[in-house]
């Protein structure tokens, strides 16, 4: 489909409103699409019913994010229950993994390294709501939802190596010439 009505860096935002496509509203919409889409690339790779479940419900709870930033939250919303349903998940993950270390090299297997890759995606996501929040009246649980989305997301991906005994490389924070 096309209506040639972008052809000159402007488009039509879920608001009604033109807009350049390099606006932060424009920007919002599409990094939601680009982060929903890398979920769900990673929900068609994982094997586990729980993560395939979880990824699921993510994936229409992003939809609800961008309907709330598009529709100046008017429309569905994330609420306090949204982001503690997160933080449970975070904990069941938790308990599969272990302790964690911080500067976990992205990567391992396949289904760790796409979730990784939703991480980043979410955390460039967080920082641009971060930045419209004001101007676009974001409410405080999307920033919150957010940002716990990314920790389940980190979550995830560790304890699909491990269910895959694949061991976790770690970043060696030590100066290199400590390291040798």
């Amino acid at each position: 489909m096309y209506t040639r009505r972008g052809d000159r860096g402007e488009t039509d935002t879920g608001r009604g409103e033109r807009a350049g496509k390099d606006s932060l509203i424009v920007e919002l919409e599409g990094t939601n699409d680009e982060l929903n889409s890398f979920i769900g690339l990673a929900r068609a790779k994982v094997s586990w019913d729980d993560m395939k479940g979880d990824l699921a419900r993510i994936q229409r709870d992003i939809f609800t994010l961008g309907e709330h930033i598009i529709k100046v939250g008017t429309g569905r919303s994330l609420k306090e229950e949204d982001t503690k349903w997160l933080e449970d998940r975070v904990d069941y993950y938790r308990k599969e993994v272990g302790p964690v270390h911080l500067f976990v090299i992205q990567g391992g297997s396949e289904d760790a390294a796409l979730l990784h890759v939703a991480r980043t995606v979410c955390r460039r996501y967080e920082r641009m709501v971060v930045s419209g929040k004001e101007m676009l009246g974001i409410s405080e649980h999307v920033l919150s939802y957010a940002n716990r989305l990314s920790s389940v997301l980190f979550m995830m991906a560790l304890a699909a190596n491990r269910r895959l005994s694949l061991k976790e490389e770690i970043w060696d924070i030590r100066p290199h010439s400590e390291g040798k």
